[in-house]
Formats: C-alpha cells, sequence, structure tokens
C-alpha cells in the first residue's frame, strides 16, 4: 500500500510540472496594474525630487530668450587640493560633479545653448563611428554639423571646509538662539567666460558661500534642518558642500545673464 500511494504521488507530481511547463507564470503585480491610472498619477510612483537649491529660484525667474547664446562647457575643476582617506584609498574631497552642475544651471536659466565640451570625446565617438563606416547608412549623427559657439565657460573650486566653530551667546542658527557652539560650510568658487576669438577673458567673478549648521547632538550638525554632518566620522560633509557649490554655479549663472556682457 505504501508503494502504490508513492507511486500516485510521484505521478501527480509529474502530471503537475508537466501542466505547469505549459502554463506560464502570473504577471507580478506591478505589471498587471491599471496602466492608465499610474500614468494620471505618476508621483505616487516616483521617488525622486527635483534637485534645487535657494538660488534655483533666481535662474527661474528669468524671461525666456527667444534668441538664445550658444556658449561652450568646459570643466569646472577642484583646485583645493583637498583628499580624504575612505577605506585606505585617497579620494578627492570636493565634488567631481561640478561641471554637470554648471550645464544644468545654465540650461535652467533658458538664457544659452549649451554646447558640452567636457565630454566631448564621447560625441567625437559617435561621429567616427560614422566615418569610419560602422554605422548603418543613413544613420547616426551628421558629420560637420556642430554649432559653434563665441564664449567658452570654465572655472575651478578653490577653497572648501567644513569646520566647527564657536560662538557667542546671541548668536541665532535657523530662528533660534542660545547655541554657543555650530558647523559651517564655506566654499569659494572663481569663474570665468573666455572670447574665443580674441582669447580675452570678458567676465569672471569669485563667489564665496557658507552655511550654517545647527548642533543637534554631541558630534552632530544639522545644515538647513535635514542635512546632518557627523564630525567624528566625517559623515554628510560631502552632501553638504555638493549643496554650496550647486548653489554658487546657479548663482554665478544669474550674475553672468545679469551683466548682459555677452548681449551687448
Amino acid at each position: 500500500m505504501e508503494f502504490i500511494m508513492i507511486g500516485l504521488l510521484a505521478l501527480g507530481l509529474l502530471l503537475g510540472g508537466a501542466s505547469g511547463a505549459d502554463t506560464p507564470p502570473p504577471p507580478p503585480t506591478e505589471i498587471v496594474q491599471d496602466m492608465e491610472a499610474v500614468l494620471a498619477s505618476p508621483e505616487d510612483v516616483l521617488m525622486s525630487v527635483s534637485n534645487v537649491t535657494t538660488a534655483s529660484q533666481l535662474l527661474a525667474a528669468l524671461p525666456d530668450r527667444d534668441e538664445r547664446i550658444p556658449i561652450a562647457i568646459y570643466a569646472i575643476t577642484d583646485s583645493t587640493g583637498q583628499y580624504k582617506a575612505d577605506g585606505g584609498a585617497s579620494s578627492t574631497v570636493v565634488t567631481q560633479g561640478a561641471t554637470e552642475m554648471l550645464i544644468t544651471a545654465l540650461q535652467r536659466s533658458r538664457q544659452f545653448n549649451v554646447l558640452d565640451r567636457h565630454r566631448f570625446g564621447d560625441l567625437m565617438n559617435e561621429q567616427n563611428l560614422v566615418t569610419s563606416n560602422r554605422i548603418v547608412p543613413g544613420q547616426g549623427p551628421e558629420v560637420g554639423a556642430l554649432l559653434g559657439a563665441q564664449y567658452m565657460i570654465t572655472g575651478s573650486i578653490t577653497e572648501y571646509q567644513v569646520s566647527r566653530e564657536t560662538g557667542g551667546i546671541g548668536l541665532v542658527i535657523a530662528g533660534k538662539g542660545g547655541s554657543q557652539e555650530y558647523a559651517k560650510a564655506s566654499v569659494a568658487l572663481d569663474i570665468r567666460v573666455t572670447h574665443l576669438t580674441t582669447g580675452e577673458v570678458i567676465w569672471a567673478e569669485s563667489l564665496q558661500g557658507e552655511i550654517i549648521g545647527e548642533k543637534v547632538g554631541i558630534q552632530l550638525f544639522s545644515f538647513l534642518g535635514k542635512n546632518i554632518v557627523e564630525f567624528e566620522t566625517g559623515s554628510g560633509k560631502q552632501q553638504v558642500i555638493n549643496l554650496v557649490v550647486r548653489t554658487l554655479l546657479e548663482e554665478a549663472v544669474f550674475k553672468l545673464v545679469q551683466s548682459e556682457v555677452l548681449t551687448n
């Protein structure tokens, strides 16, 4: 009897496996839900938010320009020379994404045709695929149709510091007084525009900005109510410096537009 039961069980498993092989598994719940409803309320699914600063509103307030100014973008470099130890390896302290931040700021201003020369090698790789006949005829970029510019913009992060400070009883941080210990994150940025025909630097600015962090723990300081820096480990310093760098770059673009040096 025992052998009969085992045989029936084995036969059932075989038949079940065979039928299961012909029947695809049900799709994940993410796939079967109402896609029209998802598209109607994308905020229910999206986790990203716009990465903006207090200076972003300055760029948003600029009037749209009908004829945008072509400008070539080169690297915003790190000239601070500061490095940090990270698990035995050495890496730069200051963000290496400042050039991308500048491109975003220029686009947000709606005043410029931004010509990316920072990643020019990647663009040329695509064009070289055409000239070397490695692309299907009629596809890919049109060689010899790159836009030109009369101006280029470049610059450098020249100063960086995140420090603990001690202030007087009257120090006010985020509307609160009485805190004698606070933190300060500061960055300096030098940026310039060069005329590509004459080589003359026609506009230059040196901007310095800082934000104050409120003490919220023995080693913890809060910048703008959400960016927490832990001084013992250094955790959070990068995010705070990135915030100051992005803000300064947006302010630099606003000052460049306001100067009207490219439209006179």
